[in-house]
């Protein structure tokens, strides 16, 4: 039987630091994690998404959490796709042309910023979570594929935010060949499909 793990999108959530669900003393950055850590065992990462984390920052989430901890943290917008503002990157690679060249460097330094929780067993999975641009198709199987190619070795979660892709019979055995575990998300939140429809879109983790 799968032994499953249930964390919250982030332990500084809005909701979260204006709830009072942090007791007093545990209300600073440091305090906040080591309270979630001792609620949940998972927490999503969303923050590389916007720039990318420095090692110091990962080495910290690392020692402040027990063993058996995990974070699942969410790949940075230009590795996935996404329109980026040339602030979310690093200040050396803003000018940089937007190329190859520049998503393999920024995936060098994506790597090795989570390299503490790796090394610690406290790495859930890379999240990669495509937008809704992204259609299903050969051009779009190849930009995942140079992502995973990228990523061997490292756990890889895909997230696509486009309905299609879960209608379409080419994405589990896709997802399968790649080694990647799918990451749904409910259809009704882009369409309005049959209940049936919404059956399939259902894929297993």
């Amino acid at each position: 039987m799968a032994n499953i793990l249930i964390g919250t999108c982030g332990w500084t959530d809005r909701a979260l630091l204006t709830s009072g669900w942090y007791p007093p003393g545990h209300r600073d950055t440091e305090g906040r994690l080591r309270h979630y850590a001792t609620r949940f065992p998972l927490v999503e990462v969303d923050s590389p998404y916007y720039a990318l984390p420095t090692v110091r920052t990962t080495t910290h989430w690392a020692e402040r959490t027990p063993d058996g901890f995990r974070f699942d943290v969410k790949a940075h917008s230009l590795l996935t796709g996404h329109p980026t503002r040339p602030s979310a990157l690093p200040e050396d690679l803003r000018a940089h042309p937007r190329d190859d060249a520049l998503l393999t460097e920024l995936w060098t330094r994506y790597a090795e910023a989570l390299d503490p929780l790796r090394r610690t067993g406290r790495l859930g999975t890379l999240l990669f979570q495509y937008p809704p641009s992204l259609t299903p198709g050969p051009t779009a199987e190849a930009f995942i594929r140079t992502a995973r190619e990228r990523a061997r070795d490292w756990p890889f979660a895909v997230e696509f935010r486009n309905p299609a892709w879960w209608h379409s019979a080419r994405t589990l055995p896709f997802l399968t060949d790649l080694d990647a575990t799918a990451v749904s998300v409910d259809c009704l939140l882009y369409t309005s499909p049959s209940p049936r429809d919404r059956q399939k879109s259902r894929m297993p983790s």
